[in-house]
């Protein structure tokens, strides 16, 4: 009788464990099915949800790669607006300041010339001040322009 009871005891431990184990597996999937709620695909087979968890796991990884290229881009776009703008800076203190030397220059040389009473030549030099005016209106405006448009 010991044997038939150590028997039966074995084979009780086999089904209880049989059962602990389908009892995890059932708790595994209400786990899978949560991460699927919402979806409209419900896995019917293993072979379906294993088939389901290596296309999240792609999905992840693709993700990820995805995350990496938009912030190393981000990054690429902020190091080229730096360099627009120290662009935009040079181009204010390198243009406008031999600029508005021109302006002041030929304003002397108008009142000068004009004194002396050569107007035509005096007429000639405020046409290089207009224009130099004009130029450095222009570049102001495309400055500004540049600083609008967020850089």
């Amino acid at each position: 009788m010991t044997r038939d009871k150590s028997a039966e005891r074995a084979e009780q431990d086999l089904r209880d464990k049989h059962d602990r184990q389908n009892e995890q597996d059932l708790e595994d999937e209400e786990d899978e099915q949560d991460a699927f709620d919402g979806l409209f695909i419900e896995p019917q087979t293993k072979a379906e949800l294993t088939a389901l968890r290596a296309a999240n796991r792609e999905l992840v990884r693709i993700n990820e790669r995805l995350a990496n290229a938009v912030e190393q881009r981000t990054a690429e776009m902020l190091g080229t607006r730096d360099k627009q703008a120290q662009f935009i800076a040079d181009v204010n203190r390198q243009v406008r300041g031999p600029l508005d030397a021109i302006i002041g220059y030929s304003e002397l040389l108008t009142e000068d010339l004009t004194s002396l009473e050569l107007h035509d030549l005096a007429h000639d030099v405020e046409k290089i001040r207009s224009a130099g005016e004009a130029m450095l209106d222009l570049i102001g405006a495309l400055i500004e322009r540049r600083r609008l448009d967020g850089g």
